[in-house]
């Protein structure tokens, strides 16, 4: 154990410090969350193989032991997202009401995103992003596979993103880059280069970010502020700082056990049974100006809308393009110049006057009732279908929603009796 963070340790957590540094020998904690968004609650039960029970924190979350949680049914079918405990319940005490736009500054791997639209409504806008770029990739294939359209995922310095988007978001979450003093059961080497040096680097980090966070952030918002650590600098002293800075902001509340040393603000360790977790909810005063929003002009292409009109039942609709790809969505979405990855749904391109679909077109929630053709696969099937194989299937020449139990997995093109697989290269896997 490292002697910096043991003498740390016992100011973070007093006389439960030896307790604490007991349980740091013990096993990581694992959790996931169900994609409500997507099925509810029993249907996502009736497709867990796998033994799991709910945390005494929260009937949303669950614990589980599963070597790899990603191999399971549930997972592939988008139906659940792996993530640790406390961290699922960041979002948990929001205020639902008159919620329009979040923006999730720091979003990658994506699941404080996907489960705060599953507590919000359907036509919320959510603009998704992480600075870096590959990781800004795994976050759009997680939003996709969970079926989330109403994302705009971008890759771009939180910075410019404010300057955007200033003062017009509803929620800003900033789940902020730190020291991973919380992670460390799950990831020893964190202490290998542990410093104070590196602490207060990251704090300095983070007082930036929280100034970009109010920036976006409407009157009468609602701000996340989270980190995986225990350091006072970015955590309880960050937030009295930024408090201290903004009058029109206040802390709300969060009902939680916690070693905080800052009332109102929740931080979790395995003395809750979860990992590290730091969390304040604040609100910004005032009300919102809704003026001023650049969206995105729509396009027209009889190439792509007739595909639209074969294969969808589709009355209203925005029809966007982007760097030679088509991107539809229920609702207007705004104009984010430069950096973009994905507006709404990545339908596909068009490739030797021919529109070819996009995976994303058959994993969207908003169009699961809407597709035209549907193939429902049995067991046998779904194992030659994320094997990347062809079948067998008796019916006419069309693409298909191709879906299992009821929920969509992606979609084949039936020809001449057999349905030619266009599940992703990427997501096949042999079982």
């Amino acid at each position: 154990m490292n002697e910096l963070f043991e003498k740390r340790a016992e100011k973070y957590f007093g006389d439960e410090s030896k307790s604490f540094l007991k349980l740091l020998a013990e096993k990581p904690t694992q959790g996931f969350f169900l994609n409500t968004r997507k099925a509810s609650k029993d249907e996502i039960y009736d497709l867990l193989d796998f033994e799991f029970h709910r945390s005494q924190l929260t009937d949303d979350s669950y614990y589980h032991n599963e070597e790899n949680i990603g191999k399971s049914i549930a997972y592939e079918l988008g139906l659940i997202y792996p993530q640790e405990i406390a961290a699922s319940l960041t979002t948990k005490f929001i205020d639902r009401k008159d919620v329009k736009i979040v923006v999730d500054m720091c979003a990658a791997p994506g699941g404080k995103t996907i489960n705060i639209l599953n507590r919000l409504d359907p036509d919320v806008l959510c603009i998704s992003n992480d600075v870096k770029h590959d990781r800004s990739l795994v976050l759009s294939s997680n939003l996709e596979r969970c079926g989330l359209d109403n994302v705009i995922v971008t890759n771009k310095e939180t910075a410019k993103l404010a300057d955007e988007l200033q003062e017009k978001a509803d929620i800003v979450i900033l789940d902020a880059p730190c020291s991973g003093e919380g992670m460390i059961r799950k990831y020893p080497e964190i202490l290998e280069d542990y410093s104070l040096k590196n602490i207060d680097s990251l704090a300095r980090l983070q007082s930036e970010l929280l100034q970009d966070a109010y920036r976006l952030l409407a009157p009468g918002g609602q701000l996340i502020y989270s980190t995986c650590t225990y350091a006072f600098e970015e955590d309880e002293d960050q937030i009295s700082s930024f408090l201290e800075k903004h009058s029109d902001m206040s802390l709300i509340p969060v009902d939680l056990p916690s070693s905080s040393k800052l009332p109102g603000t929740v931080k979790l360790s395995p003395l809750n049974n979860t990992e590290g977790q730091f969390f304040a909810l604040m609100r910004k005063s005032g009300i919102k100006n809704d003026g001023n929003l650049r969206y995105m002009k729509p396009v027209k292409d009889r190439t792509v809308e007739d595909f639209l009109q074969k294969n969808l039942i589709l009355d209203e609709y925005y029809l966007y393009k982007n760097n030679d790809r088509y991107y539809l969505s229920l609702i207007p979405l705004i104009d984010l110049k430069n950096n973009v990855l994905k507006y709404g749904i990545n339908i596909g391109e068009i490739r030797n006057r021919r529109f070819e679909p996009n995976h994303n077109l058959y994993r969207a929630n908003s169009l699961r009732g809407l597709y035209r053709y549907r193939y429902d696969l049995n067991e046998e099937e779904y194992t030659r279908f994320i094997s990347g194989n062809e079948f067998r299937a008796d019916l006419t020449n069309n693409y298909y929603l191709i879906t299992y139990r009821g929920h969509s997995l992606g979609f084949g093109k039936c020809s001449s009796g057999i349905m030619k697989n266009k599940y992703p290269k990427g997501l096949r896997r042999m079982i």
